[in-house]
């Protein structure tokens, strides 16, 4: 699963794809170089392009070379004489400085490791100011490449955040510090700009729609025909929405707002769907687990989800919360228990994507209620599972917009829980260290992605600015 790209229903626009990075490769001298621009070239392909290098001789020419690189390159790659560190960026660093742009050591790509010839020079460029990587491995490159497109893409994106803010990720109070840190805008509309879009979606559109998508959904007994059409058209609403926004993607406070108006026309398969056209969804309209989300999704190029994290060990909140403290089975010993959580949203484990599951399907249900609101048979949920025997990331970003958690975890099971009509399955999860995780926790709100991606959070962070902190 972990290998598992994200599914896209067709071709997306540009503004939704992670830019290529551009590489400016310098030669300091001529002779045998120690990278292979072509092979690298071939390597990074969809990544990141190389550029036609630029062979430098003299202090002076080196200045202007610098000094003329366009503003579409987002690093220069230095390129010199294997084992021969007397370079014109030692000699001369003061245009790198000048420039800003990251200076790149790539390393040795048939070898796949790092020239450690340029220990020094990256750690007396840093001394001095510059932006100096020494690349540990190719994974280790083609990170630090996807990490410089983020910055670049996030720095013109915008997210949608609909209905009141009266939970504590309260955008216009906060979201400014995500755009000082990352660039990202946040956009709040009320959900009235959805619901007035419903009269001008014909029933033929809706079917239209449906038939084209539904392939990777089982309908269940429990969903009634208007319901699965009344999410469709939600879906068609909230993206129109996106498209003259030209937003990456959306959340709705539907417990501050919609769900506790008595309204159940819940987003739950409008996120589903809207990801397979390219954006991030999220739940409850928090901003913060839709920045996590395109962290994760445009960053790796992988479906990920959100769902409230519970930890196992808090019986009593978890009792008061779903009348039952849903404990683990006796597989998994008490002594254990500080390390296991359950996520769980309105009824099911979360909005799960079918590539997602082991099944490649996500079931659909009535909305699935909480245990505060009764579910009463309306609206379209989705119930998922998350395969059994995972690796996975868990990351959340801060409410300060620069603090950054990464938690290394492994799905243990989805359980079914019997006459609870209001959780019918959750996602067991176990951390490598929960305990340090939540004491650093910002909300609830996780977001899970398949696979060990600590390493490749870890160069995001340092690529954006962000403080990362890591539970492995």
């Amino acid at each position: 699963m972990e290998n598992i790209k994200r599914y896209l229903a067709s071709e997306i626009p540009a503004r939704l794809k992670r830019p290529v990075v551009k590489l400016q490769p310098v030669m300091s001298k001529e002779g045998e170089p120690n990278i292979d621009l072509g092979a690298l070239g071939n390597f990074i392909e969809g990544i990141g392009e190389v550029k036609k290098p630029i062979v430098v001789r003299t202090p002076a020419q080196w200045s202007r070379a610098i000094e003329g690189i366009g503003r579409d390159v987002d690093a220069m790659l230095p390129v010199s004489i294997t084992a021969y560190p007397t370079d014109l960026w030692n000699a001369c660093p003061d245009p790198l400085k000048k420039r800003g742009l990251p200076f790149v050591f790539w390393p040795i790509v048939k070898y796949d490791e790092p020239d450690f010839w340029r220990w020094s020079a990256t750690d007396f460029l840093r001394a001095l100011g510059v932006d100096a990587h020494l690349v540990q491995s190719n994974r280790h490159g083609l990170a630090l490449l996807r990490a410089l497109g983020m910055k670049r893409f996030l720095k013109r994106s915008k997210l949608v955040v609909f209905g009141e803010q009266n939970f504590p990720w309260n955008a216009p109070a906060g979201g400014h510090l995500v755009t000082r840190v990352l660039g990202t805008k946040i956009v709040v509309r009320p959900l009235s700009d959805v619901r007035d879009l419903y009269g001008m979606i014909r029933d033929r559109e809706i079917d239209e729609t449906w038939n084209e998508r539904k392939k990777r959904y089982l309908i269940t007994r429990d969903l009634d025909t208007s319901g699965l059409k009344q999410a469709v058209r939600v879906y068609i609403a909230i993206k129109k929405i996106l498209e003259e926004e030209k937003a990456l993607g959306f959340g709705v406070n539907c417990f501050g707002d919609l769900i506790i108006k008595g309204g159940r026309d819940v987003p739950c398969l409008a996120q589903a769907l809207l990801r397979e056209d390219g954006y991030i969804a999220s739940c409850d309209g928090d901003y913060l687990a839709m920045m996590s989300m395109a962290l994760t999704t445009f960053f790796l190029d992988k479906t990920c989800m959100m769902s409230n994290m519970y930890p196992v060990s808090y019986k009593g909140a978890l009792r008061d919360h779903f009348g039952n403290p849903l404990s683990p089975s006796g597989k998994y010993p008490k002594k254990t228990w500080s390390n296991l959580a359950r996520l769980a949203h309105c009824g099911f484990a979360g909005i799960v994507s079918p590539e997602m599951t082991p099944e490649g399907r996500t079931a659909l249900h009535d909305w699935g209620g909480t245990y505060e609101i009764k579910r009463d048979g309306r609206g379209c949920g989705l119930d998922g599972n998350l395969a059994a025997g995972e690796k996975a990331t868990v990351v959340e970003l801060k409410f300060d917009g620069k603090t950054f958690l990464v938690a290394a975890a492994e799905v243990c099971e989805t359980t079914r829980h019997k006459g609870m009509h209001h959780c019918e399955s959750s996602a067991l999860i176990r951390f490598k260290d929960l305990e340090g995780f939540v004491k650093n926790i910002s909300r609830e709100h996780t977001v899970l992605v398949y696979g060990d991606h600590v390493v490749e959070f870890e160069m995001l962070a340092r690529v954006l600015g962000l403080e990362c902190r890591v539970f492995a």
